[in-house]
């Protein structure tokens, strides 16, 4: 009981640490613990552990700070990460000569350069010439913020190397231990088939960056991607596969359990200390130790033990998805242990704890992910003993037997290889499969409270094996379930945003009560055909990481109408990606769309896709479900130019009407005006980021707009936007709002009252207005 309590009120104590309005929560927590015990030293031990935790986030936070500034420094630097290179681009983490760690990056210059910088080690000691920026925060809502993940690791800088010189070799145990990691990796690439070799690092020292990043995302999407993470099923077989050799070997139980104590922290170092690494090796370490001085160690002991441990040595732990995925999956199965050990078949025992590690986890996905997959239970029924049976052991010894001939150890995984390249081929396509994955929008904290507190509920029920308890708490369960999915239906609040997707354009205009999903072009970058050397393992997508995780936050599985205004890269970019995800019921482009033959690459994969492909001009009005659009232009495609053959549309919504000119310039903006002389909007989308060549001031007179939202990529090359345009606009006193400066922007409105703002919200007073 006092561990749990224990452990219970550390976690109040950051969380109220970080946000003080938990102070409240843990008060009727502990007003609970009286009333329940009545018990003076639980009440002790509840409050000393929340103040404990409590001062220490606050002091580790508070001290959490750089000292150096914005500018250029060169000195002798520590690699204190393993480097990794992928194309042209080579990134680590350093260590100044005052121990603070930077997030360094270079970019490659040669092929020659790359195999020379291939061979630098963990640890070795570089002089190194760069500059410092800051971090940029997440500016799209769903999306994966960069700065507070550095944050989080006391990083606060990253720092852009120009030359890296005179390195001198490792001499720290810790970065030797990294160095044979990075050999292991190295030389299962070298011998290893590529769909063997991802799998194998990340079973055997937990290094995933070599796996595709389409296996990763099915494995997420159906709810076993544990299997690709070191986690307590890992540290679990091998240190009872360990003590089993020695005791087979003639050492004595004894000395076999301290040579796992002293060999657990080396593995943990060796494989990266993921949070799921720590909370495995920890708890394998109390029950080896419990064992030489003859003490019973109970599994929630032992588990609020190691939670207590690792957030003395990093409260920021507890913001991790990873560290409290780990903790919930491993406090729901031990605290409902009685319940699968009364199930008598195996199989039986497999599909009660896959159940139990569903419903544990099922918040924090909900939370970090907005998604969970419905056949994630006989997934995990399949994958977990093929992976503890087949998969692992063989990872292990396939790895053991390469080092010792790599003909016998090749040998062995051209059979390896066939087995997982059909496992990673069938997890994909059964995560094709849409209607497994069920997409909640992100959800408030209050009712992510309460349907916490009803899996608590049904997992009691089902303990005592009580089935009118059940029947409730199940139902309650449910209940709440399906309020989660529908709650964002009951808002009346709609939205506009203007998504800062960098250099490009993309808008999403949602309408109340989710009746509407449209987005208006999807961003998109430039490529080029470049030399082999520089292509990347893991190029960065903008539908991947921006587009679906903000469409996914939103709670929205599929967009009711993709809007592509022209065939330019920065507008459609991104189409494919979007609905090769199936996230696209129907797309709309203007008349003339194509252009050249690879503009027509959209409209294949759309049709591949079953989508349907709707061709406009100007008189057209688009009414998507509740939202409703008029096509201004274009009437006939403009040959000698695509801007001007921009799909151009106006709307009204939110009290506000709009006109989005993707990219027209001054001669559409005339043609426009011309055949619609009494044209008005209070919103104006700038044409073409804009450029000079775009937003003339007869336009402007004409349009009378009240605010004006740019699209723009920060420090863009074009140098967007021009100065010219900024001035037209500030001449007519329109109040300008830019994506590469602000960030996202967004307005929100309920019955046709509405108001801009930024994402991040920094301080907007100075940018919201109420209409």
């Amino acid at each position: 009981m006092v561990l749990p309590l224990a452990a219970a009120s550390a976690t109040a104590g950051i969380t109220a640490a970080a946000y003080f309005s938990v102070v409240f929560l843990f008060l009727l927590f502990l007003l609970i613990v009286l009333i329940k015990t009545r018990h003076a030293f639980l009440i002790f031990v509840c409050f000393f552990s929340f103040i404990l935790f409590f001062a220490l986030y606050a002091v580790t936070d508070s001290q959490n700070v750089s000292l150096y500034q914005r500018g250029t420094y060169q000195f002798k630097a520590v690699i204190d990460s393993i480097p990794k290179i992928d194309g042209d681009r080579m990134s680590m983490v350093v260590k100044t000569p005052d121990s603070e760690k930077w997030a360094a990056s270079y970019r490659i210059q040669s092929a020659d350069e790359k195999d020379r910088l291939s061979y630098i080690e963990p640890g070795m000691a570089c002089e190194l010439t760069g500059s410092l920026e800051e971090p940029k925060h997440s500016t799209v809502s769903g999306t994966f913020d960069y700065n507070e993940y550095l944050y989080r690791q006391h990083i606060h800088w990253n720092y852009s190397v120009t030359s890296i010189q005179n390195c001198s070799d490792p001499a720290n145990f810790k970065h030797k231990l990294l160095s044979l990691r990075k050999y292991i990796v190295s030389f299962t690439n070298d011998l290893l088939p590529p769909n063997s070799a991802g799998i194998v690092q990340a079973l055997t020292v937990g290094d995933r960056f070599y796996v595709e990043e389409e296996v990763i995302n099915a494995y997420q999407k159906l709810g076993v991607v544990h299997l690709l993470a070191i986690s307590g099923l890992h540290i679990g077989i091998l240190t009872a596969g360990l003590f089993y050799i020695m005791i087979r070997i003639g050492i004595t139980r004894e000395k076999a359990a301290i040579m796992l104590l002293l060999f657990l922290p080396l593995y943990v170092m060796l494989t990266g200390a993921a949070p799921s690494v720590l909370r495995a090796a920890l708890m394998s370490g109390i029950y080896l130790a419990g064992s030489l001085v003859k003490w019973r160690v109970h599994s929630a002991g032992a588990v609020c033990l190691s939670y207590i441990f690792l957030l003395l040595f990093n409260p920021y732990y507890l913001f991790e998805a990873g560290f409290q995925l780990s903790f919930a999956v491993s406090f729901s199965l031990i605290l409902s242990s009685s319940i699968f050990k009364r199930v008598k078949t195996f199989l039986g025992q497999l599909a009660m704890v896959s159940m139990i590690a569903q419903l544990g986890s099922l918040p924090v996905l909900l939370y970090h992910f907005q998604q969970f997959s419905m056949i994630s239970i006989p997934m995990n029924m399949v994958l977990v003993p093929f992976y503890t049976f087949c998969v692992l052991p063989g990872a292990v010894a396939g790895v053991f037997l390469l080092s010792l001939s790599a003909s016998a150890g090749r040998l062995f995984f051209s059979w390896f290889d066939f087995l997982i390249s059909w496992t990673n081929k069938l997890i994909t396509k059964i995560a094709e499969i849409d209607i497994f994955t069920i997409i909640i929008a992100r959800p408030a904290p209050a009712l992510l409270f309460l349907f916490t507190v009803t899996i608590i509920l049904l997992l009691m029920a089902i303990e005592k094996r009580s089935f009118s308890q059940l029947m409730v708490t199940g139902g309650m369960c449910c209940a709440v379930l399906s309020l989660l999915f529908i709650y964002p239906r009951l808002s009346s609040e709609g939205e506009v945003d203007m998504i800062d997707i960098g250099q490009g354009d993309s808008m999403y205009v949602g309408a109340p009560h989710q009746r509407g999903h449209v987005l208006i072009d999807t961003g998109g970058t430039l490529s080029y055909l470049s030399e082999p050397w520089r292509q990347k393992q893991h190029p960065f997508s903008l539908g991947e990481k921006v587009l679906i995780p903000f469409l996914t936050a939103k709670g929205i599985k599929q967009l009711d109408a993709l809007i592509l205004t022209h065939a330019d890269q920065d507008h459609i970019g991104e189409a494919e990606t979007l609905l090769k995800h199936h996230k696209v019921k129907r797309l709309v482009i203007p008349k003339g769309f194509v252009s050249e033959p690879k503009d027509e690459k959209v409209l294949q994969a759309a049709r591949e896709e079953g989508v349907p492909i709707e061709e406009v001009k100007r008189g057209d009005v688009l009414q998507i479900k509740d939202l409703q659009f008029h096509v201004l232009s274009p009437e006939t495609p403009d040959p000698a130019s695509k801007n001007n053959s921009s799909l151009v549309l106006w709307m009204k919504t939110g009290g506000m009407s709009w006109i989005l000119t993707g990219d027209l310039e001054k001669e559409g903006e005339q043609e426009v005006m011309n055949v619609i002389p009494n044209i008005k909007a209070d919103v104006l989308k700038v044409g073409h980021h804009g450029s000079k060549g775009s937003t003339g001031e007869e336009f402007i007179k004409q349009l009378q707009p009240k605010t004006a939202i740019i699209s723009a990529g920060a420090n863009n090359r074009y140098h967007h936007p021009h100065q010219e345009v900024l001035q037209i606009l500030q001449r007519h006193s329109i109040r300008v709002l830019r994506t590469d400066q602000n960030g996202t922007i967004q307005y929100r409105y309920k019955n046709r009252v509405g108001t801009f703002s930024v994402y991040p919200p920094y301080d907007t007073s100075d940018i919201t207005e109420t209409n």
